[in-house]
């Protein structure tokens, strides 16, 4: 929907969405163009134009954000935010923080768009509002509410390298009363992916995938000034790499993956006085995962694997939050917010070889308070969370301040400060019980592990501008990140003959993340939108930097490209038909690679991932439609030539973009 905006003092068309309306970077309704702190918005509309299946699919198209593929054999999927890995980005749904560990492995290929109103995505340090692991930034999943009503049901179907079928089929629908005291949304998303073999060893590089997931939103009225909504989907799902997929997984030379049964679901009840100067809710969010995993090789004389794990995750997070706002307080307008919230995990995982079971329980006990002053020229934002984490011997404050100035009507000027920390916790899935070839890991905690720590600068300058048709918003963001205390695996014990290592969590020297976003978001014509958006920056560990082989250290952060970016381009030369171009580039960056007994570095080559499609919409009746696509994704096959063979592959040594050219068809029928 366009909505009117003033620059240079005339109203036109918001055709590049300054007037979003984001609740992530204060906890409340605001406008983009009036927060404190930049957030990007990945839209509904946006995941559909890029015929993006899942979250993964869609946050490539973000500033400062990649998404890759971390192993050659399951599949899993890691997010990083402004240089700095999966472990420090907190992923919320609904603003709640109810995505375990366990959970978030697969978390990003598991969100279908379906279910996606859109994504906000806060740079720079959260855990000020967010707590834990949120020093990189935070991802917030909103889901769809009812808003009509309407329904849809669609189907896209690819061919990953041109031969392997990889098909979706989705639905929902939304019914609202008449009197709109009352909505609910319902959808459902099936997904089946056939392994795809690319170097033709008789070994996946994308392993098999049989998902569903089905869910629904809605909300009740009882009175003008109270709203209940509810929240909840149910998703299944098994993947599994490695080989001979015709047979049982304890059958294969190498199988990695398992099944996983995911309950989610959220209730917040919200209360607004009469004069909409007070606003109160009360919230509480469920997860429970049950994993069914095999992660191991067998030898042709062994007759079955035994790299079994069964793990259960129960995750809740429940509080109440108050705001108020000040017509004027002391020097000018004011938003008060303050909350409290507990938020606790209770994992079992068990190794049915070993008949090992690691028990951990984490309980997190926060409250927060924040004080915006905002005006039309000036925002000034002061806060300040307190954590206590069972796995930290005090309570962890972490402050937050952001300016925001507006000299002109076109300019926006912002800077800010947070802290945030990182607790340590036993569990580690990159660690995880038969991670690769079959191995069995083992981590504890030193005895005198301290958290990590991080200081977090952002400065950015947002210039909106007007000419004759053409509208346009460019944005540049400076940031930078210390961080103290990193945590490292060294390994204790490594007994070759059965495969067995156990690993300590020490504490190592810190590490430094600096660089710039670029972003423009520019619509020449009314018929034509583009948006890209870059990052420069420098990933390093302070001091010695990280012991990667014996005797051997770089401060160089792996998986950390110096430059990458994106663009999206929408052009509809007729109110039927719309042509989009999308594509990701991605500089050189380090990885390790496992050759032997030894380890090498290796700098990758640089990649450019680029799709076409074209969609047209066929009207039916007043209301109807079914809009018919296709395109290609990875237009030039940029794709990784130096991939792993065989059953004594590294699975870990895997880069680039996470699929070769594919072909894809789609259709969808609204109502």
């Amino acid at each position: 929907m366009l909505v009117p905006f003033v620059v240079w003092g005339q109203k036109h068309t918001d055709t590049i969405d300054l007037n979003q309306v984001v609740v992530t970077a204060t906890q409340h309704a605001s406008t983009r163009t009036e927060v404190p702190a930049v957030v990007g918005v990945v839209s509904h509309e946006r995941l559909d134009a890029v015929s993006a299946v899942n979250l993964a699919e869609g946050l490539r198209f973000e500033t400062g954000v990649r998404v890759e593929n971390t192993c050659q054999n399951c599949g899993a999927n890691e997010v990083r935010i402004n240089g700095l890995g999966g472990a420090y980005s907190q992923v919320l749904i609904d603003s709640r923080p109810i995505n375990s560990a366990l959970a978030g492995v697969y978390l990003l290929e598991q969100l279908p768009t379906t279910m996606i109103e859109r994504v906000e995505v806060l740079r720079g340090g959260g855990s000020s509002l967010y707590g834990s692991n949120a020093i990189a930034g935070v991802i917030n999943v909103i889901t769809r509410e009812p808003m009509g009503n309407t329904a849809s049901v669609g189907n896209t179907t690819h061919l990953v390298g041109m031969r392997t079928a990889d098909w979706s089929n989705s639905f929902n629908a939304s019914v609202v009363s008449d009197n709109r005291k009352a909505g609910l949304f319902v959808f459902g998303h099936n997904r089946q992916r056939d392994p795809y073999d690319h170097n033709g060893d008789g070994y996946s590089e994308l392993g098999l995938l049989k998902a569903r997931m089905v869910g629904f939103r809605g909300y009740v009225r009882p009175s003008d000034y109270t709203k209940l909504n509810i929240e909840y989907h149910n998703l299944n799902e098994f993947r599994r790499g490695g080989d001979r997929f015709d047979l049982p997984s304890p059958m294969a030379h190498i199988s990695e993956g398992g099944e996983h049964d995911i309950h989610s679901g959220s209730l917040k009840w919200d209360w607004f006085s009469p004069s909409g100067l007070r606003h109160a809710s009360l919230f509480a969010s469920a997860q429970y995962v049950d994993r069914q995993s095999y992660y191991g090789e067998r030898e042709d004389s062994d007759p079955y694997g035994t790299a079994y794990g069964y793990t259960t995750d129960l995750t809740l997070n429940y509080g109440a939050l108050y705001s108020r706002h000040y017509d004027r307080l002391w020097f000018m307008p004011a938003d008060l917010t303050a909350g409290v919230e507990h938020t606790l995990d209770k994992l079992s995982d068990r190794n049915l070889y070993s008949n090992d079971t690691l028990r951990q329980q984490v309980g997190v006990l926060s409250a927060y308070l924040q004080n915006e002053w905002k005006s039309y020229r000036w925002s000034l934002l002061l806060g300040a969370r307190a954590d206590k984490h069972t796995l930290v011997e005090r309570p962890v404050v972490s402050p937050r301040v952001n300016v925001r100035y507006a000299p002109s009507e076109h300019l926006v000027l912002r800077a800010g400060y947070s802290s945030g920390f990182r607790a340590p916790q036993v569990y580690d899935e990159d660690l995880h019980v038969g991670a690769v070839n079959g191995e069995l890991y083992k981590i504890t905690n030193a005895a005198d592990l301290r958290m990590e720590t991080s200081h977090s600068l952002t400065a950015s300058a947002d210039l909106c501008f007007h000419l004759g048709a053409v509208e346009a918003d460019l944005l540049l963001e400076g940031f930078f990140t210390r961080i103290n205390d990193a945590f490292v695996n060294e390994l204790l014990f490594d007994d070759t003959v059965s495969g067995y290592r156990h690993y300590e969590r020490r504490n190592a020297d810190g590490a430094e993340v600096k660089g710039l976003n670029a972003e423009l978001r520019l619509t020449p014509h009314r018929t034509l939108q583009l948006q890209l958006g870059g990052t420069w920056q420098s990933s390093r560990y302070t001091g010695e930097g990280q012991e990667w082989s014996e005797g051997c250290f770089e401060q160089r952060m792996e998986r950390t490209p110096d430059l990458y970016a994106y663009l999206t381009g929408l052009y509809n030369p007729t109110k039927r038909l719309q042509l989009t171009a999308s594509g990701t580039f991605t500089g050189p960056m380090l990885v390790y690679h496992n050759v032997g007994d030894g380890v090498e570095q290796v700098v990758t080559p640089s990649f450019l991932d680029l799709s076409l499609k074209a969609a047209y919409s066929i009207p039916f009746g007043q209301r109807a439609a079914l809009e018919l696509s296709a395109g290609v994704q990875n237009l030039f096959n940029s794709y990784q030539q130096d991939l792993e063979v065989g059953p004594e592959r590294d699975s870990q040594y895997v880069y680039g973009p996470s699929q070769p050219r594919t072909l894809f068809v789609g259709a969808k029928l609204t109502l």
